[in-house]
């Protein structure tokens, strides 16, 4: 736990200090000329200390896992001249996290047997996750606003007969994003229907996965939506990808990539989970395209050996619905190696996927809290603190000093690698100061203010 350092009351400057906590909100007391004791308040134990492609280790407890860094406690120091004496709970921007979960026919293979649809529901992908989403949601709330939806359809190709609403970017099985969302989000996940093993391998019956039109509807209404706050997309499949078809998996990928690079241009951030299963089938090299192209990251296209990505023209250029995602993304359309849907680079960024074991449940749980600990929020409000405003004067920033686990991030007005307030009420963090603070293992961040720099 963090502690609050005060410098002599006769300086009279150190008015204002807000630390924000891991392990849930906390709450300063005073009285004149006493610094009270901290105490923490309800919330998890560490979410772990995993990290993307790895076990990790802690996780959840029965407090929950407690990802930390959504509440704080800012504290007006009654000994600081004009300051007021206070204390106020503080909460940044709250992040909203759509959950876009593969429903193809695969989630469903038995982890330990060979049916396509298996008898014990426990022994699937779909049901270890779904636990783990489950319980991870539940303990965050009201401090996530979640949204869930899925990878789903059947083939309408050809007269098959099946049905994909997503292709006209229709949202499956969407539950919208909203606080306090766990118990209909459940409602949704746990209502859906299993497979038919009969039908597990009928073209227009089977589950496909459409995974580019999923996070390309999902974008869409994250864009639509106009809550303040981060967003992200949490994208957790475990296998090839397809156009609700039985398209070649470069292809499908390639529109994957192009979806994933397009929610990052519109400041959505997609974290990625290969599920890996004895049926997994994605290969290596896509999975980290996944995952560099959500993070906004330069990325490597996955072709064989010696070849660059014109072998995904040369093997897509007669796959109609890739096709169509050529042409929307303002590539070129003539045989070349930019003449993709998504746009790569001879180097790989360096977010990796989470790579979690199905079978292993602890596995799941600490590598989906480990992931929700990164969407902690960069910016700052101070317009409506317990209905009062805290405004600062911008003039004089220069005064005021942040420290994300004890280490002084730099006051930047070029908005590139530390803080600045953007508005008299608004502060973020930028570059690598926001990095910083999203990592994981961040638990405490100190904003000091001097008293004369605050209007109440």
């Amino acid at each position: 736990m963090a502690q609050l350092a005060y410098p002599l009351a006769a300086q009279r400057k150190f008015a204002l200090a807000l630390v924000v906590f891991a392990a849930g909100s906390m709450t300063l007391g005073c009285k004149a000329g006493v610094v009270a004791t901290p105490s923490p308040g309800t919330g998890g134990a560490g979410a772990g200390t995993g990290t993307a492609g790895t076990t990790g280790s802690g996780g959840s407890s029965a407090g929950g896992p407690g990802i930390g860094g959504f509440a704080g406690t800012i504290m007006i120091n009654p000994d600081a001249g004009a300051c007021q004496q206070g204390s106020y709970t503080f909460e940044p921007k709250i992040p909203t996290v759509y959950l876009v979960v593969d429903r193809s026919g695969s989630m469903f293979h038995c982890l330990t047997a060979t049916q396509n649809v298996c008898p014990n529901k426990a022994d699937t992908s779909w049901s270890t996750l779904k636990t783990a989403i489950e319980s991870v949601i539940t303990q965050l709330d009201a401090q996530v606003r979640f949204g869930f939806t899925t990878i789903y359809g059947t083939d309408p190709s050809n007269n098959r007969g099946g049905m994909c609403p997503l292709i006209s970017g229709t949202l499956a099985d969407n539950v919208a994003p909203a606080l306090n969302n766990a118990a209909a989000i459940k409602a949704k996940y746990d209502g859906l229907a299993w497979p038919i093993e009969s039908e597990s391998s009928t073209s227009g019956k089977k589950f496909e996965s459409p995974a580019m039109y999923a996070i390309t509807a999902a974008t869409k209404a994250l864009m639509a939506d106009t809550t303040p706050g981060d967003k992200y997309i949490i994208f957790l499949t475990d296998g090839q990808e397809d156009y609700c078809d039985d398209a070649l998996e470069i292809c499908a990928s390639d529109s994957t990539v192009g979806a994933l690079q397009a929610a990052f241009a519109a400041n959505i951030r997609t974290i990625v989970f290969g599920l890996q299963t004895t049926q997994f089938n994605l290969p290596g090299p896509v999975l980290d395209a996944f995952a560099n192209a959500g993070a906004g990251e330069s990325t490597v296209a996955s072709v064989p050996s010696g070849l660059d990505a014109t072998a995904i023209f040369d093997q897509c250029q007669g796959v109609m619905p890739w096709r169509t995602d050529l042409t929307a993304s303002g590539h070129p359309t003539t045989r070349g190696p930019t003449a993709v849907v998504g746009t790569y680079m001879a180097t790989a960024g360096m977010t990796k996927p989470f790579k979690p074991n199905a079978a292993d449940q602890n596995m799941l749980l600490t590598q989906l809290s480990t992931a929700l600990a990164g969407v902690k929020s960069c910016t700052f409000d101070l317009n409506n603190i317990n209905g009062k405003a805290i405004k600062v004067d911008r003039n004089q920033l220069n005064k005021a000093s942040i420290k994300v686990e004890g280490t002084t991030v730099p006051l930047d007005p070029n908005s590139n690698n530390g803080w600045f307030m953007t508005s008299d009420t608004t502060l973020e963090l930028f570059g690598s100061a926001c990095d910083a603070w999203r990592d994981p293992d961040a638990k405490n961040i100190e904003f000091n203010f001097p008293c004369e720099i605050i209007v109440e």
